[in-house]
């Protein structure tokens, strides 16, 4: 039954409605995939539970329906890794692909009992009351002979086994999804299934830290931030680097260039084979604590200054605490989907802080509440609109410093159109750009891949 719901919500289009609204929403390919699935198993146990009202086959018909619908294609697809981020051939890694296909297992349980029982409730509750009289007028009319019978009414033992068993296998799967279903959600279910063929032990590795600063212009609150430190920050006393600052998309975290992006490992063997400069790479948290998806910009209400807290508080407690070179020549930002956005934002609006700049996958029109609604809100969502504001007298000063590179993913949709337009604007300007294009859509997969490509052409 849960295989002919979800057959029907197919023809009738709820499949690819759901999928195009997570994609523009903006889940790559494999992130949106793994959501149908799991909607789709849901809402199929759901109707079915609703109209045969048999919680126990439903759910295990949905977690079948996962398993071939979804599960058996991944686990071929994760058998047959591309190549990594440096451009060699990739190896699973067993543990994590165990881990990962019990937190999806346990999610799909989670999902198709929720479904099975909430249709089964619900079926009870709307369906099996029109039946009543009915059943009444049968019995009515074809009287049964009354036998006697005990009065009291006693549950199964087959049907409380079975209620406990059910019970607790949700409460597995409860707790498994809680623990293992965020970096699957966040990354998708392939981004840290891999290790490089090459042996990059012997490489030397420098050290990534956590730590807080304090940002007045947010209210003197403490903030966090990612650090790589190159292997030679330890060894020795006065060298000074250069800086790069990642931001993070939305939703994220200062982890995620790290976690997801691999931005440590790429820098380690890029430096060790000289395509760069040893540099200090800095990820902050971007979200902010009144408006969450912070677009890495000052609000229109003064409310919230994320911009000023990076370009002003953040580059000023790093170049006081670590041993940076405090020039602007030095110092570039970078970041993927809002945090494309928000370099270039930021870098335009601080040209003597920032002259380098990588966005891969952003946009470049101001979009969101942080920037205010309505006519009277125009001009700051056009002073915060890169694609608008570089045809502006400060936008056409701040291209003189700045150089950008543009990471564009050819199955990115409509962030692949922005990428493209806003680089042809930028070469009409005559501004020092240069694009990355690459096969990919919105996903780590790509940004890991061009983040290798952009960081030798930033000639630190």
């Amino acid at each position: 039954m849960v295989w002919l719901v979800a057959l029907l919500l197919r023809q009738i289009g709820t499949v690819a409605t759901l999928d195009n609204s997570i994609t523009a929403l903006g889940f790559d390919k494999n992130r949106a995939l793994f959501l149908d699935a799991l909607i789709l198993t849901l809402l199929s146990s759901l109707i079915a539970g609703l109209l045969l009202r048999h919680r126990a086959s439903i759910w295990l018909g949905g977690m079948i329906f996962f398993c071939i619908h979804y599960l058996r294609p991944f686990i071929q697809q994760a058998q047959n890794p591309g190549l990594g981020p440096d451009g060699q051939s990739q190896i699973l890694l067993p543990m994590v692909f165990s881990t990962e296909l019990l937190t999806m297992t346990a999610l799909s349980l989670l999902l198709a009992g929720m479904g099975a029982v909430l249709g089964t409730a619900w079926g009870n509750t709307l369906i099996t009351p029109l039946f009543i009289p009915l059943k009444r007028a049968i019995h009515f009319h074809n009287p049964q002979p009354c036998s006697k019978q005990t009065s009291t009414t006693q549950l199964s033992l087959p049907g409380i086994v079975s209620s406990f068993i059910f019970g607790l296998l949700l409460l597995c799967a409860l707790l498994i999804s809680l623990n293992g279903s965020g970096p699957l959600l966040m990354y998708g279910p392939l981004v840290n299934l891999y290790k490089s063929a090459n042996n990059t032990s012997s490489l030397p590795h420098g050290t990534v830290l956590q730590g807080t600063f304090t940002s007045p212009t947010l209210g003197s609150v403490a903030r966090t931030y990612w650090i790589y430190l190159p292997a030679t920050y330890t060894t020795t006393t006065s060298q000074r680097y250069p800086t790069l600052y990642m931001l993070h998309g939305s939703p994220g975290s200062p982890a995620d260039w790290f976690v997801a992006g691999h931005a440590a490992t790429t820098a380690d063997i890029l430096i060790a084979e000289h395509k760069m400069r040893a540099t200090i790479i800095i990820s902050p948290d971007g979200n902010g604590p009144i408006y969450h998806f912070s677009e890495w910009a000052n609000s229109f209400d003064g409310r919230q200054r994320m911009e000023d807290a990076i370009a002003l508080d953040l580059v000023a407690f790093i170049d006081n605490h670590y041993r940076t070179i405090t020039s602007a020549k030095e110092r570039a930002i970078a970041g993927l989907s809002m945090g494309g956005y928000g370099a270039v934002n930021i870098a335009l609006h601080h040209p003597n802080v920032f002259h380098k700049v990588i966005s891969l996958g952003g946009y470049f029109q101001a979009t969101g509440p942080v920037f205010g609604s309505g006519t009277n809100a125009l001009a700051y969502q056009q002073l915060n609109s890169p694609a608008i504001f570089i045809r502006t007298v400060q936008g056409k000063q701040a291209l003189l410093n700045d150089f950008i590179i543009i990471g564009a993913g050819t199955s990115d949709k409509s962030f692949y159109h922005k990428d493209i337009s806003f680089y042809q604007d930028l070469l009409s300007l005559k501004a020092s750009t240069q694009l990355i294009s690459n096969t990919g859509d919105h996903s780590w997969s790509l940004w890991s891949l061009q983040l290798r490509e952009a960081l030798p052409l930033l000639q630190f």
